[in-house]
């Protein structure tokens, strides 16, 4: 009996090692336009009056900091392996992306009469996840894939404001994030996809020392109690793969 365990081991270590072997190591980079959703989409309300001198709803503050995200853009990279399974190809990946974002340009307008900087949102997520391939379409030249993936998205809005008068910066944020993505493969190394990234929901804070700084800021801010925001991103995203 021993034996038989002996060598029932030994092949699957001979088959796993053969699976390795005929594994493919890939690497992708990415291009993208994001729609944000969520929160991140919602438009934005004039924030609180903290400069009597402009009266112009600007900055956004902390109550309104994180809406009025407009159409963005990013790239990303991956490292995947390939898998034949027999009926596709299954890819393990890890993949980076970095995503852009504004506001819009009605806010724009606003902190520029007001002589102000405006904030940009930026999301890093970082995804591990599986591709699978369906490669037997009609056409050589073609195949079909599903993908998810799960990781975390670390969330950075840029100061606003201006040094002369008030400047507020926030904390930087990491929430759980997951994406899902359809798409096609054209040939071996270009791919379009629609991909939906889920990038959480995350705490809004001052910095502490933007706090300290602005009193009025922080007043608001304990009045208002913890500012959450939901953050997403529909994806056009077209793939390069080597």
């Amino acid at each position: 009996m021993k034996k038989i365990v002996k060598v029932l081991c030994l092949g699957a270590l001979f088959i796993g090692m053969g699976t390795i072997a005929n594994a493919q190591l890939r690497q992708s980079v990415y291009i993208n336009g994001n729609i944000p959703t969520g929160d991140f989409a919602s438009s934005a309300s004039d924030g609180p009056v903290l400069i009597a001198a402009y009266n112009t709803g600007v900055p956004l503050t902390y109550e309104q900091i994180g809406k009025d995200a407009t159409l963005g853009f990013g790239f990303g990279y991956r490292a995947s392996y390939r898998f034949d399974v027999g009926v596709g190809l299954v890819a393990p990946y890890a993949n980076v992306d970095f995503l852009w974002n504004t506001i819009s340009s009605k806010w724009s307008e606003k902190y520029s009469d007001a002589y102000m900087s405006s904030p940009t949102y930026f999301n890093i997520p970082l995804l591990v996840g599986v591709t699978y391939i369906y490669d037997e379409m009609p056409w050589n030249d073609i195949s079909l894939f599903g993908e998810f993936g799960i990781g975390t998205d670390f969330f950075w809005i840029t100061s606003e404001g201006s040094s002369d008068n008030i400047k507020l910066a926030y904390k930087s944020t990491f929430a759980f994030t997951w994406q899902l993505g359809v798409g096609a493969f054209f040939g071996e190394h270009v791919s379009v996809g629609l991909h939906y990234y889920g990038l959480g929901t995350h705490n809004i804070d001052y910095t502490s020392g933007t706090r300290e700084d602005v009193p009025a800021a922080a007043a608001q801010q304990d009045a208002g109690g913890r500012q959450r925001r939901s953050v997403g991103s529909l994806m056009l995203r077209i793939g390069f793969h080597f």
